[in-house]
């Protein structure tokens, strides 16, 4: 062959390497080309953090309506997180994308550099923002005209709802309790992974064997992830058994060098099925069954704290832990970080009422509103304090003025309008405190709404309109009658001040004389307009405050036949109580004649005849004030003027000075007989909501209702149910395996064999040689579950008591209200005789006794305290209801989350049906069947046994033999008067003993 023909054969061998190189490059590039693509197009798919956000809420909201619905709960709306747009807490920017908040400038330079190194520099990519609330939330806010944030108990509750950060906090709680349920569902759901990788590597000619140097271009592409296999789904099933089934592929081309291509294909499977340890449904399913009962329990739990919040805003009462409780996280975990696989008891036994102070109350709204009527009190208690200073003060000029004989008068008297002034200003310093303690407290139940300390909030409720025993209108006119007193006060201040004193000629005695001058003429000329507005008092008080007192007497003989019913039945159950040895109250030897209503029947009579003496009283008034203007006239016109300077002091004196002093006294005095009249009128018009049940209806009514209840009933079989989960560690490890492969033939990836396929079965046993963790494991739970038995009682014993503290509270406060009524009207008599003591001195022309002033202190405060403890009283009553309609299981609140009032609660108004609707759910029909056959025998304790076989042997075979433990006994015994009061529980038919049964007392 000649070297031409030898040129042209390599030339053409050469060509058809280069078109082989290069179709394999192209084949090359046209995988990588589909690999990117088909990876693209997968990265693509659901990879925004929107997408992601929306998808975990979809399904986290769809588990939550669903416990809704298998909790029985009837919610007025969906269980949704997102945050109103009105709210406080609202974000308005992008939730997946917030802007930068403010940062500490000097922390902020870590952000750009760190140890020297450049720092990611897209941190603000998103913006930056200088507000943490939203900016808009001002604007949402029913403020007034003043720019004052007035609220109601409702408006106060709809308020926090919209604000309060604990209560969203609440929310957020349960909505991850649902993403814990959802983790703990993916473990058990079939999980796909799969992705795809490429490569290229070039050799150079010396990489490879050194005696025939070629370089090589190598391009390879394949499935690839990081889960078991490159293409794979991974099942975990409800026995334990874990299924991995997967799919690897590789394709290489050589586009330099030799010309060479591979491709490689493998179809697996491995099934492993433990057989002993880690095997079995009970521990396989116990982490989701654990989340699903938590999210259960913490539906009931949210809407017991709904009712709880609205009590907490209400009164004050704190009901921290009773919201729900998440188990686990989703950071490190599925749901359940460092899960125990133990059951928790939920907390809440409910707490009773106070009523141990000397001022009984509440907290919260109603003891801003409590708190807002002690101070007006103290405020009328100034006003009486004031007014009976200037009292004494007329008594000392009129004293001034008749030159008293005793020489001791006019500094006893003098010291009497001492020790008044000092009383209004110890009342002022009270009043100083009382409103310094509002407004800090004030500030504090804003901040459990949620709003701002700078926020102005006025709160405004008629709730305790019927316990202001004195009308604001009635009060206004006593300030009234002190400023027309303190004008004429000092104007006859004045006229005194014009005369002089003189010696008679004819009895050698001190005399007080007045000059006709133009001051004198000017000063009296100065009371005729003071005078005439005082008519237009009258008139009020005449049209409008009496008319008021007898519409007051009208509702106190409407509401009397109601206040007679509650009195009889006060008696009769402390008659029935009284020699108890377990009442709530005992009475011994207390006094009850409070109790039988002595006189109530004939009081509005008595109020009438007082009401009309005094309107006869105040025309005698109107004629005494006609008298005193048409003196002035007189003075001023000049007719019949006295001849000597002292007949006009003496005509002054009596007929100006003296007169309009008096009038303005006998008007103050009628003004306060009108108040007492009042006040007397509605102390006794005022009825109490009847709350009439008793601890063990309480306690029958709670175990149904309780939501609380039933999930420290469940929790407690949380804990249970862990003993089977730890005692499976204590087995030996016993696990069923197979597996097989197949793959492909040639370089065809799809050529898949069963020639080329495996199969292979095993098992594998590791014997329990080394338990010694787990051993001490199975202990401690075996000690939880006991302390877990000791705390539901103990939460049983907590409800017990919360009840029977709150309804005794309820029975101490209903018989505290009779009491202060009468205490009330006691102090009022204490002031009006006061009164009476002061007329008769001041008509006697006498100074003020030793103990005047004294005497009118006491007597107000007595009034003030009386008062304040009666409201005290009322407020701690309404609280209570509210409490107890919570821990009664019963409250119930309308599409705003406001409380719905029951009314009269009693056994027969709060049973209802939702605690046998919820204690019937998910029952077969012989279970039912069984717990109606259970409850028809409420006076037969019954005990549920945990085996067929009932342990007869007697107690003294319970004690443990000497050196050594006891045996465990089937059923402990457990208080027979306790379980005639809690309907049984489920038990298997044949499993039950009544407390005749030789074992002795039944089961709790």
């Amino acid at each position: 062959m000649s070297l031409a023909t030898q040129d042209r054969i390599r030339s053409v061998k050469s060509r058809r390497r280069q078109c082989s190189l290069r179709a394999s490059f192209r084949q090359a590039v046209r995988a990588f080309g589909l690999g990117a693509a088909f990876s693209a197009s997968l990265m693509s798919v659901g990879c925004s953090r929107q997408n992601y956000r929306c998808k975990t809420d979809t399904e986290a909201y769809y588990l939550l309506d669903e416990k809704v619905r298998q909790s029985c709960e009837v919610v007025s709306a969906p269980y949704r997180v997102e945050i109103d747009g009105r709210s406080r807490m609202f974000d308005p920017f992008n939730p997946d994308r917030p802007p930068m908040p403010e940062d500490d400038p000097q922390a902020a330079q870590f952000m750009r550099v760190v140890d020297g190194k450049k720092g990611y520099p897209l941190w603000e990519a998103n913006g930056r923002t200088n507000a943490a609330e939203n900016p808009e939330w001002w604007n949402y806010l029913p403020l007034d005209e003043r720019g004052v944030l007035v609220l109601d108990l409702n408006e106060a509750v709809r308020t926090a709802l919209l604000h309060s950060p604990s209560y969203q906090s609440a929310r957020e709680e349960l909505y991850l309790s649902a993403l814990d349920v959802s983790s703990e569902r993916f473990l058990l759901d079939s999980q796909f992974f799969g992705g795809w990788q490429g490569s290229y590597t070039s050799d150079g000619p010396r990489r490879g064997d050194p005696t025939t140097p070629e370089s090589s271009s190598v391009f390879s592409t394949g499935a690839s992830s990081r889960g078991g296999r490159p293409f794979s789904m991974r099942k975990r099933f409800a026995t334990g058994a874990d299924l991995l089934v997967g799919f690897a592929n590789n394709l290489t081309w050589q586009v330099a060098g030799p010309n060479d291509q591979s491709a490689t294909s493998l179809l697996d499977f491995t099934l492993l099925q433990p057989l002993l340890r880690q095997g079995g449904r009970d521990v396989v399913l116990e982490r989701l069954t654990l989340a699903e009962r938590t999210l259960l329990a913490n539906v009931r739990a949210f809407e017991r704290y709904r009712r709880a919040f609205y009590v907490d805003i209400a009164t004050g009462r704190n009901s921290n832990g009773t919201g729900p409780q998440r188990r686990g996280g989703v950071f490190g975990g599925s749901g359940f970080e460092g899960f125990s696989a133990l059951g928790g008891i939920f907390s809440g036994g409910g707490s009773g009422g106070g009523g141990t102070s000397a001022t009984p109350g509440a907290q919260g709204y109603l003891g801003l509103l409590q708190s807002q009527l002690n101070i007006a009190n103290q405020q009328e208690n100034i006003l009486q304090l004031e007014d009976i200073y200037l009292q004494f003060q007329d008594g000392y000029r009129e004293l001034q003025s008749t030159m008293p004989e005793e020489l001791t008068e006019l500094p006893q008297q003098q010291l009497q309008v001492a020790k008044a002034r000092q009383n209004l200003f110890d009342a002022q310093t009270q009043l100083l405190s009382a409103q310094t303690s509002y407004e800090q407290t004030l500030d504090g139940f804003k901040a459990d709404l949620g709003l701002p300390p700078y926020l102005c909030v006025e709160i405004r409720d008629p709730l305790l309109e019927p316990f202001k025993l004195i009308s604001q209108e009635l009060r206004n006119r006593r300030l009234e009658v002190q400023g027309y007193r303190k004008g004429l006060g000092e104007t006859n201040t004045r006229i005194l001040e014009l005369a002089r004193v003189e010696t008679n000629p004819d009895t050698g005695a001190d005399e007080r004389v007045v000059d006709s001058t133009r001051g004198l003429t000017m000063e009296l000329s100065q009371l005729l307009p003071q005078i005439d507005p005082v008519r237009a008092l009258v008139d009020r008080i005449a049209q409008v405050d009496i008319r008021a007192i007898e519409n007051d007497i009208a509702v106190l003989r409407q509401n009397l036949p109601t206040r007679l019913q509650q009195l009889e039945q006060l008696r009769q159950v402390a008659l029935q109580e009284k020699d108890m040895v377990c009442s709530l109250l005992p009475f011994g030897n207390f006094n009850l004649s409070f109790l039988e209503g002595e006189g109530l029947e004939e009081l509005p009579t008595q109020l009438e005849s007082e009401l009309a003496e005094l309107i006869t009283r105040l025309e005698k008034q109107r004629a005494s004030l006609e008298e005193v203007h048409a003196s002035i006239e007189r003075l001023l016109a000049g007719s019949s003027t006295p001849t000597t300077a002292r007949q006009r002091f003496i005509d002054v004196s009596d007929n100006v000075i003296l007169a309009s002093q008096d009038f303005i006294a006998d008007l103050n005095d009628t003004v306060l007989a009108l108040q007492i009249v009042q006040a007397r009128a509605r102390t006794e018009s005022v009825l109490l909501p009847e709350i009439d049940i008793d601890p063990q209806s309480a306690l029958e009514i709670a175990r149904s209702h309780r939501r609380d209840w039933l999930n420290n009933r469940a929790a407690i079989v949380n804990t249970w149910r862990s003993i089977e989960v730890v005692a499976d560690d204590l087995e030996s490890y016993l696990d069923l395996t197979f597996s097989g492969d197949v793959q492909n033939v040639g370089d065809n990836p799809l050529a898949l064999r069963s020639s080329t396929g495996r199969l292979r079965v095993g098992l594998a046993w590791d014997a329990p040689i080394t338990r010694l963790q787990e051993r001490n494991n199975y202990r401690q739970v075996l000690i939880t579950y006991q302390r877990a038995k000791r705390s539901y009682y103990q939460f049983e014993d907590g409800i017990w008591s919360s009840l029977r503290s709150s309804l005794r509270t309820v029975r101490q406060n209903q018989l505290s209200f009779e009491i202060q009524r009468f205490a009330v009207q006691n102090a009022a008599l204490q002031n009006s005789v006061n009164a009476d003591i002061r007329l008769i001195n001041e008509t006697l022309g006498r100074p003020s006794g030793n103990t005047a002033a004294l005497d009118a202190f006491q007597g107000l405060d007595a009034f003030l305290r009386t008062q304040n403890t009666l409201i005290g009283i009322y407020v701690n009553f309404e609280a209570l209801r509210r409490s107890l309609d919570l821990d009664l299981g019963t409250m119930e609140l309308d599409a705003e989350g406001l409380w719905i009032d029951p009314g009269p609660i009693r056994a027969d108004t709060r049973g209802g049906a939702l605690g046998n609707a919820i204690l019937d759910y998910g029952l077969n029909e012989t279970e039912l069947e069984l717990r109606e056959q259970m409850a028809s025998m409420p006076s037969q304790p019954l005990e549920s046994a945990p085996s067929s076989q009932l342990d007869t042997r007697s107690p003294m075979n319970h004690l443990p033999a000497q050196g050594g433990l006891s045996e465990p006994t089937v059923g402990l015994p457990v208080s027979p008067n306790i379980e005639s009061l809690l309907a049984p529980a489920i038990a298997p038919a044949g499993n039950t003993r009544t407390a005749n049964s030789p074992v002795g007392g039944p089961l709790r």
